[in-house]
């Protein structure tokens, strides 16, 4: 019998009966509160240079201020998006073992409401909260209708689909430039590629059924030399491992047991090409760009073994309250609010005022700090609207 206590964000019980299949559930339950955090480091991150042209002392102030903004912005939390693609496709054919097309309109219909009805709110109301800022800019200041036509002209209906571009100064093994593209509210590009990939999964499932490990073969090829079509929406990451994730569940693979199995060659793996990875500074240079793939695949698992290893020693069973706020934590955490304005650039400010002075000690703190408080303000406004427009935040949400 599991006795739960509540504490902080984590609930302890006691019992040492824990099957297999009931760690793996809470590993990954457990994973998705720290990668929303993972998620806000990202897109918080700070002006960082790689360790080989650092000009600086590295063990100064200002060493250490680098290194964790490449360490946290850069590469340990860039395992956030491959992981949550992972636990999709697994939990996609969790119980759907065997195809059949009535199973396939049932599954694309529960991913109607929970991926497509959220994905076009959350791009949808940045961009009319934007408009909206505009358009009383304009009636106070003529000139400003230029900008407005500006941002009608550039932003319409590819907001859900390619209205932002980054990453075209990445190259892969042919030297070709790379990019990609998001929607309005850019976090959202994988909200998008995972609602292509529930689209496509009788595609996933046929090369994974036919062709086994060959299809994975050729994703993890293709992902490494980044040597892959440019379709936004259809991005190498989403296919690999939403396809990893397809893979165990259609194999009836524990995904905790793979881990421990190999956690020998996983573990050492991801410590050596973890350093690797931080010394190049992730994909910002064109070596790191070449170790990062293979740090991410490794990262990927060790992320999950790290999990049930901390659930296990520490007795820690996933909070209820976290899990269920980390897509909300996910969605908002870049929408600019009028007189707020977005969150992380919020508790940046509010930080730097409660902080004195103003030093490198100063940034290292308010950077460290930063995605804890945009979590909180975030589910702070997840619980008011929960509370006062609970038949609004539903559709928001995904019912989550």
């Amino acid at each position: 019998m599991l006795i739960n206590i509540k504490n902080g964000v984590g609930e302890i019980h006691s019992s040492n009966d824990y099957s297999i299949e009931k760690l793996q559930s809470d590993a990954i339950d457990f994973l998705r509160f720290p990668l929303a955090i993972a998620v806000i480091f990202i897109h918080s991150g700070i002006p960082v240079t790689n360790f080989i042209d650092f000009e600086g002392s590295l063990f100064s102030m200002s060493g250490l201020l680098n290194l964790l903004g490449i360490v946290f912005s850069h590469v340990l939390t860039h395992i956030a998006v491959p992981v949550f693609f992972l636990i999709s496709g697994f939990l996609f054919f969790y119980n759907f073992k065997n195809f059949s097309w009535n199973g396939y309109k049932s599954k694309l219909k529960s991913r109607f409401y929970t991926l497509f009805i959220p994905y076009l709110l959350w791009n949808i109301l940045p961009w009319l909260l934007a408009l909206t800022l505009l358009l009383l800019k304009s009636f106070l200041k003529e000139d400003s209708f230029v900008h407005l036509f500006s941002f009608l002209e550039s932003n319409n209906w590819n907001i859900f689909y390619n209205s932002t571009h980054w990453g075209a100064d990445r190259i892969n093994w042919l030297g070709e430039n790379l990019g990609m593209w998001g929607p309005y509210n850019l976090p959202l590009w994988y909200l998008r590629d995972l609602i292509f990939m529930t689209i496509l999964t009788p595609v996933i499932y046929a090369a994974i059924k036919y062709l086994k490990w060959g299809a994975l073969f050729y994703l993890i090829l293709a992902y490494v030399s980044r040597i892959w079509f440019i379709i936004p929406g259809l991005h190498i990451t989403a296919f690999l491992f939403f396809s990893l994730g397809a893979y165990f569940s259609l194999n009836n693979l524990n995904i905790i047991e793979f881990v421990r199995r190999y956690k020998f060659f996983i573990i050492p793996i991801s410590i050596i090409l973890f350093i690797a990875t931080v010394i190049y500074d992730g994909t910002n240079t064109v070596i790191g760009q070449n170790i990062y793939p293979f740090f991410i695949i490794s990262a990927t698992f060790a992320a999950f073994y790290f999990s049930a290893k901390i659930i296990q020693t520490y007795k820690i069973k996933p909070n209820k309250f976290l899990v269920s706020s980390y897509f909300f934590i996910y969605a908002c955490h870049t929408v600019s609010f009028p007189i707020f304005g977005d969150p992380v650039g919020r508790s940046k400010y509010i930080i730097h005022k409660i902080i004195p002075g103003n030093s490198i000690a100063e940034d290292i703190v308010t950077y460290l700090l930063t995605p804890f408080l945009v979590a909180l303000i975030c589910v702070v406004l997840l619980q008011i609207c929960k509370r006062y427009m609970p038949n609004v935040i539903k559709y928001f949400i995904g019912s989550r």
